[in-house]
């Protein structure tokens, strides 16, 4: 049999006592019965060892050691003996099956792969092509692969342009890793080591994204993973590992990106803003707007006057359609307070009693409890003890939970109402309703798995190669082109990002969507394009680059990054035949080759990972 333990230097001493980085019990090593289909043995597919996994790191190497602390039926010898992953059996009688260790060193890893089939597993594949499979069966899997990202660079693997479900695993990390060095020098966890909050944080922020980015986005970075491989592993079994897709996703199929863009266009000047008779002389007699996409430019390109906001956003958000007369606005007013009072009834009246058997209701009502009273308070309009402005805005979010109970309420929505109530003039109906239009836009920023946001930062990843390859070469090579540091960015539209009143008008463009509706990204190409000779010059890493664009907060000019932004646009509009296929989409241009890859074929998907693990012990 084949060891890991070939070399004096992958081998810890069974003496040495180590430092223990991660330790999870009631994880089962798996019964190669249940992988190898054809095997005479296939009838015991259940059985298996559960037993203590920890990670270890010892003077000269870290490993993942796996050690059994009960037993179901024993598979045959044989079946174990196909398990090519390093493991050794304690004392001379090596048919005593309590004795049976697995060490795994962090060195020789090559890719991993998890997967759910009642429960969840994870698959390591070593240098040498031995694999071992753990089941998590009554303990959870994620603070173990969070573990693994926090102590080995990890890359997706990306095969005809789609994500496989495999992790490439490019080295370990070094004490001295920027991601560990970052947490030290910033000062986040003065009283534990790095590496150890490292993963602790990326844990919390997996449990609760949202409140942990609130707690610590100034600080840290580098969660998400995205880097596209320049390799591929070629051996058969890693094939058929990468075909063997966990998530039911589709990505398009791309062009490859043009060699040289055309020059950016110039870009006139930033217009005027929507005034009071522009917009009113848009409408008839029956106070029907009758030229939408005209108004709909004038605020592209200058906002609107503060003094109209309070109509016009209703627009903007549905509040309104824009053929409406006034007679329907009339009783749109009038049947949606007579609906939202029905909502907010519902959770004024409910007794003590419901909310001690309601704990999804109580951590919402919680959780805005304490984010209302610190959102703007340094605004006049909700500062001061007792201010009926926060009132109304806690009323809005706690009756938002009754009318989207499966999203409810998460953190950094206050932030997207706080404008809107004050633009509302405190009215609580209207602030409802066109909150309920923004959060249609970006509820899924708010999703507990973060699927919105991480397909935002993959595809502005995709904008920036193309637009600005130096820039995402320099933030690969500074392991930093997850994008993760525009988190913040994305999930709130900027709100932290400018001032009030930048806000307010950047936010009204956005709602235009001209030129499209992912021009949010492409902001945040310009600004990113803005600080790149910064960035590149001073051979920014990880702790600088993070530094330096929290520093941006209200500092950016909004009029720059809007102009830019469109420029960058009409120059991709022009080099549109050449662009990747996922930026045509992206962007709204016409698709010349598209080829969307929607496999809903888990069967075979399923086939492929059994086969590739039966495969790896042949």
């Amino acid at each position: 049999m084949n060891s890991t333990y070939g070399s004096a230097e992958s081998t810890a001493s069974d003496e040495e006592i180590g430092t223990e980085y991660f330790v999870q019990q009631g994880v089962a090593i798996k019964s190669l019965s249940k992988l190898h289909k054809g095997s005479k043995s296939h009838k015991n597919s259940e059985t298996h060892y559960t037993g203590l996994l920890r990670i270890m790191k010892y003077r000269n190497a870290k490993f993942i050691e796996w050690k059994p602390t009960e037993m179901s039926i024993f598979p045959d010898v044989d079946e174990w003996n196909i398990v090519d992953t390093g493991y050794k059996q304690n004392g001379k009688n090596k048919n005593d099956r309590n004795s049976i260790d697995i060490k795994i060193n962090l060195a020789t890893m090559k890719s991993y792969k998890m997967k759910k089939h009642k429960k969840y597993q994870i698959s390591i594949l070593q240098t040498n092509g031995s694999l071992v499979t753990f089941l998590f069966e009554s303990s959870p899997i994620n603070d173990f692969v969070t573990a693994l990202k926090t102590l080995l660079h990890t890359e997706k693997e990306i095969r005809h342009h789609r994500p496989t479900g495999v992790i490439l695993v490019l080295g370990e990390r070094q004490d001295s890793d920027p991601l560990c060095q970052s947490i030290k020098e910033l000062k986040i966890f003065p009283d534990q080591p790095p590496t150890s909050t490292v993963w602790s944080f990326i844990s919390g922020f997996q449990n609760n994204p949202v409140e942990k980015t609130y707690e610590t986005f100034a600080k840290i970075s580098d969660v998400l993973l995205t880097r596209t491989p320049d390799t591929r592993p070629d051996q058969e079994v890693a094939e058929l590992l990468n075909r063997a897709e966990e998530d039911d996703e589709y990505t398009m199929v791309d062009h490859p990106p043009p060699t040289v863009l055309p020059p950016r266009p110039r870009i006139k000047s930033r217009g005027n803003p929507l005034d009071q008779i522009t917009f009113y002389q848009s409408m008839n007699e029956e106070g029907q707007i009758t030229n939408e996409d005209y108004i709909k430019n004038v605020i592209f390109y200058g906002g609107c006057e503060n003094s109209i906001r309070h109509e016009v956003w209703k627009y903007l958000l549905g509040y309104y359609p824009w053929n409406s007369t006034r007679e329907q606005r009339i009783n749109i007013d009038r049947q949606q307070k007579t609906e939202y009072e029905r909502m907010k009834v519902q959770w004024m009246n409910m007794s003590s009693d419901q909310i001690s058997r309601f704990n999804k209701y109580r951590d919402h009502k919680s959780l805005i409890d304490k984010d209302v009273y610190r959102t703007d308070r340094t605004l006049d309009f909700y500062a001061g003890e007792g201010n009926e402005n926060l009132i109304k805005l806690h009323n809005v979010l706690m009756t938002y939970v009754m009318y989207n109970f499966d999203l409810g309420y998460v953190q950094g929505m206050s932030d997207l109402l706080s404008p809107i109530l004050m633009i509302m003039n405190s009215d609580e109906v209207e602030s409802f309703w066109c909150f309920v239009g923004f959060m249609n836009r970006v509820n899924t920023n708010f999703e507990l798995k973060q699927t919105g946001m991480k397909k935002q930062l993959n595809d502005l990843h995709y904008l920036l190669t193309t637009v600005s390859p130096k820039l995402e070469n320099h933030l690969k090579k500074m392991d930093s082109s997850n994008m993760y540091f525009c988190f913040r960015w994305l999930l709130v539209l900027f709100k932290r990002e400018f001032i009030y009143s930048d806000v307010m008008r950047l936010w009204e463009v956005l709602w235009t969507d001209i030129p499209c509706a992912n021009f949010h990204l492409l902001i945040c190409v310009a600004i990113l394009d803005n600080e790149k000779d910064i960035i590149i010059n001073e051979n920014y890493g990880l702790t600088e680059i993070l530094k330096h664009v929290n520093n941006l907060c209200e500092q950016i000019d909004l009029d720059k990054a809007l102009t830019t932004a469109y420029s960058i646009y009409e120059q991709l509009k022009e080099a549109q035949p050449s662009l990747q296929d996922s930026v045509n989409e992206l962007l709204g241009f016409s698709i010349s080759r598209t080829e969307t890859i929607l496999s809903n074929d888990s069967n075979s998907r399923e086939d492929d990972y059994e086969k590739a693990l039966s495969m790896s012990y042949t």
